[in-house]
């Protein structure tokens, strides 16, 4: 029974919503079918126990009809009605949390019904307070745009002088929606090329951007679209000082955003960053971390208190560079409590690790590694990036080697990692292999042939624009001169 999709659905609900699912199952403006009731009744009582011996189709049929042989041709519609009445539940949970949307579609309501001094004081309420919507999953500009198409509407029916410019109101939202949203797609499409080849611009793009820059001086005074145009010239120019300028635009109206906005406009600045980071731009490392500290003051990194691994991994990564061990080691404590159950022992593992080999304490390093799970292609990558360092620091060599081989076929055969990527693993691992098989035969050659080959290294790293982790090579190939 663990096939049916009924069960598979149920499986995911919280106790909170299963117990929510069957008051919603119970009232009689929503469903009168008994046989639905006692079917949710009995499957919120075994819950979580939704297993193959609980779910049997036989208990099942029990549960709902009184008695006789099992019927399939019965219970098959209660659970079909069921699985409907549960996707009508996770659309209503949605809907109740969006109190803005409510006041929109009621808004409607009160137009259709004629009650135009109601409508007219909630109209201006709610255009003076924009929010984002859930239910839309938009931003300002698209509720906006609905609720000036919502104005114009009523000007029609009711033909009041105040809402005689509705039309030209609805125009002017809409730009201001779609050159937004276009920009806005155009940017993802920039960050999404960092880790898949496949994404490209959106269509009309060109004439989005010569609408803006034709009407420059214009589009300063729209928060949304203005901010959205300065951080696409940012990715898309080679110029770093964009990136201040973006930045400084974006602060400029940063009150004319909501939270959930503020919060998305910073990750696209740090994501930024990090790009330039793996370009070789080490001078945006202390920018990134400056972005991560606000956006920690902020609280703008917890989603209803839970932390993203990855924001996670991130900070850490970004502290270690810079020598913040101190306080990137009480980040590491303080935060591994808010993140999501399911991937929190592996991220506290893989950044305890990460932490303990930034202070060449490759032992500890090691131990936590053997207990990471390499589910995502991200821990992979980065698992076998510290396994290179760790068995460098140890001067395990023929364990280095057979791992940049393995990788190098990892490499070949996954097809979905952007060139970008894929150019800057596999350069680091040549070169740390390289520096690795000079270092296995110090003992053997002369100071003058080392130092020969070292040069080489040196040279052709110089060269090489797309490689991770230049910093920790720079590192080793300076201890390296050392020991020669």
């Amino acid at each position: 029974m663990s096939s049916n999709k009924l069960i598979r659905n149920l499986e995911k609900l919280s106790r909170k919503e299963m117990t929510r699912f069957k008051e919603f199952v119970f009232s009689p403006y929503l469903n009168k079918h008994e046989e639905v009731r006692r079917l949710v009744a009995y499957l919120s009582e075994v819950y979580p126990r939704l297993d193959e011996k609980k779910c049997k189709k036989e208990l099942l049929y029990k549960s709902v009809f009184d008695g006789g042989k099992y019927s399939e041709k019965q219970l098959a519609p209660v659970l079909t009605y069921t699985q409907r009445l549960l996707e009508q539940f996770w659309a209503y949970e949605e809907f109740r949390e969006d109190t803005y949307f409510q006041q929109y579609l009621y808004l409607r309501q009160l137009r259709v019904q004629q009650a135009f001094g109601p409508y007219e004081r909630l109209f201006n309420e709610l255009k003076e307070k924009p929010e984002p919507t859930p239910c839309l999953g938009a931003d300002q500009t698209l509720m906006r745009y609905l609720l000036a198409g919502e104005g114009e509407r009523y000007w029609s029916q009711s033909n009041k002088p105040e809402f005689e410019g509705s039309f030209q109101n609805k125009q002017a939202e809409l730009d201001e929606f779609y050159l937004t949203q276009k920009l806005k797609d155009a940017s993802e499409a920039i960050f999404r090329q960092e880790m898949k080849r496949d994404e490209q611009p959106p269509r009309l793009l060109e004439a989005v951007l010569q609408e803006v820059e034709e009407n420059f001086e214009k589009y300063q005074q729209v928060p949304q679209t203005i901010t959205h145009y300065m951080i696409y010239r940012m990715l898309t120019s080679h110029d770093p000082n964009f990136y201040q300028q973006a930045l400084n635009v974006f602060q400029k109206w940063e009150k004319s955003f909501s939270r959930v906005e503020v919060s998305d406009l910073y990750n696209q600045f740090k994501n930024y960053c990090l790009i330039r980071i793996n370009q070789g731009d080490q001078a945006f490392l202390d920018n990134l971390f400056g972005l991560y500290q606000y956006q920690l003051d902020q609280g703008l990194l917890l989603e209803e208190g839970v932390m993203l691994e990855w924001n996670y991994k991130n900070i850490v990564a970004a502290g270690l560079r810079l020598k913040q061990h101190e306080w990137v080691r009480n980040f590491i404590e303080e935060y591994k409590d808010k993140l999501a159950p399911e991937f929190k022992d592996n991220a506290y593992r893989f950044n305890l690790a990460s932490y303990h080999l930034s202070l060449v304490q490759p032992h500890e390093a090691m131990l936590l590694l053997r207990e990471v799970e390499y589910r995502d292609l991200r821990y992979n990558l980065g698992a076998k990036t510290m396994l290179l360092q760790t068995y460098y620091e140890l001067e395990e060599y023929e364990p280095l080697f057979s791992l940049t081989e393995s990788f190098r076929q990892l490499l070949m055969r996954d097809k979905t990692m952007s060139e970008n990527f894929r150019k800057g693993y596999y350069n680091l691992f040549r070169f740390t292999r390289k520096a690795a098989h000079l270092r296995s035969r110090l003992e053997y050659l002369s100071a003058d042939k080392a130092r020969v080959e070292l040069d080489r290294i040196r040279e052709s790293l110089l060269k090489t624009n797309d490689i991770f982790s230049r910093a920790w090579l720079d590192e080793k190939l300076n201890a390296l001169a050392e020991e020669i």
